[in-house]
């Protein structure tokens, strides 16, 4: 049976390039980067160039006005003299979310704002330290899924140290307004450092970390063709966290031998993403997904990303649904795969959608490799499924 994969916000295939580039690496790299002989040298100069390859998909441009609104005038100057940033490889942004909430909330004083409807790398690390007795906010939502901005503006104080948001929500696709989110909170604290998860967003849609404002950033490479366990976090200059663990000093606050395969396949998979053909691309298949459902179908939240749409299915439970289609050789999914058997949504529930409701969805999500006909095809048995389960 032929399989059509449309739950490419969890994961994607592997390009094939990057699959070369990391037989390369594992043929002709293997030399450990942190010794001091030739070989070892000339991979750590690849990996410098892989991260230099990553760095510049975080400097890409943003609106022309972006820099001059951001209440601290530093980070425009810093963007503009190239500053000192630094790109840190981590095993992934749940590994990178965790190494900026747990570095930076190091004291019972020190108060967190994680957004209601984040990734549980997000989620579960802030509910973790509430527990222990931090100060700990969640901001609520707005109906459409993009974060209440009056809302955080009343929570920031001044002993917030760290804010954290996800560019673009795993569960709805919402993608957040980055800008408006660095205003509000520097409106009322200029020094809380601001942490972006951008891991559903990256290569997606043009980022440029230090213009906007933002002191970190996490992102993941299996998010975009390529391999798993292998991602990175972006930190400005001056920017500081307490490490997580001990011993050696590759990376600073993320000690470790280097994996060379996996950071040259990052890279790789970060030069093959071809931002604007790729958006042209899924924004096709998005409208002819969202206009051809079937009536008694709605779309949930903000709308305004054509890679993830969460669908709301008529008194249907989602796992009916993804099970039938399952059967055809189709697979969606029913939100973040890292909470998939969670009793409950949270992004949902913050929208207000009831919590019978949050169980009767299905995610769509595209990737460069899906075509017209997968659409078509997927339309068809979703008609198909409705009508038999209702």
């Amino acid at each position: 049976m032929t399989s059509i994969y449309l739950d490419n916000a969890a994961t994607t295939r592997m390009h094939a390039g990057v699959s070369a580039e990391m037989e390369r690496a594992n043929r002709e790299l293997f030399y450990n980067s942190a010794a001091l002989y030739g070989p070892s040298l000339a991979v750590k100069n690849e990996i410098e160039r892989a991260a230099d390859t990553i760095k510049r998909r975080l400097s890409c441009a943003v609106e022309p006005d972006c820099a001059k609104k951001v209440c601290n005038a530093t980070f425009a100057a810093q963007r503009a003299t190239g500053g000192t940033d630094q790109l840190v490889f981590t095993s992934g942004a749940t590994e990178s979310n965790n190494l900026v909430i747990m570095g930076k909330i190091t004291r019972q004083n020190h108060h967190l704002i994680v957004s209601a409807g984040e990734h549980s790398s997000v989620h579960a690390p802030a509910k973790f330290l509430f527990d222990k007795g931090h100060a700990v906010d969640f901001c609520p939502l707005s109906g459409d899924g993009t974060i209440d901005l009056k809302a955080l503006e009343r929570l920031v104080r001044p002993e917030t140290a760290l804010v954290v948001f996800g560019m673009v929500n795993s569960d709805t696709g919402c993608i957040q307004d980055t800008g408006a989110i660095v205003r509000t909170v520097r409106k009322a604290n200029r020094t809380a450092h601001i942490h972006c998860d951008a891991t559903q967003g990256f290569c997606k849609f043009d980022l440029d970390a230090a213009a906007l404002g933002l002191d970190s950033v996490a992102i993941s490479a299996h998010k975009l063709g390529g391999p798993k366990g292998i991602g990175a976090l972006w930190m400005r200059q001056k920017a500081r966290l307490s490490p997580l663990m001990h011993g050696g000093g590759q990376q600073d606050i993320r000690p470790g031998t280097m994996d060379t395969p996996s950071i040259l396949g990052f890279a790789r998979a970060v030069e093959l993403f071809d931002t604007a053909e790729h958006l042209e691309h899924v924004s096709h298949l998005h409208k002819c997904l969202v206009g051809n459902l079937p009536p008694s179908c709605k779309i949930n939240g903000k709308n305004d990303n054509p890679y993830i749409t969460n669908i709301q299915l008529p008194g249907i439970l989602g796992q009916t649904i993804m099970n039938a289609l399952s059967s055809e050789g189709i697979c969606v999914g029913l939100g973040s795969a890292c909470a998939s058997t969670a009793t409950k949504n949270r992004t949902l529930l913050a929208m207000g959608i009831p919590e019978p409701k949050t169980k009767q969805v299905i995610r769509i999500s595209f990737c460069p490799e899906n075509t017209g006909n997968d659409v078509k095809t997927f339309i068809e048995k979703l008609h198909i499924a409705i009508d038999k389960f209702r």
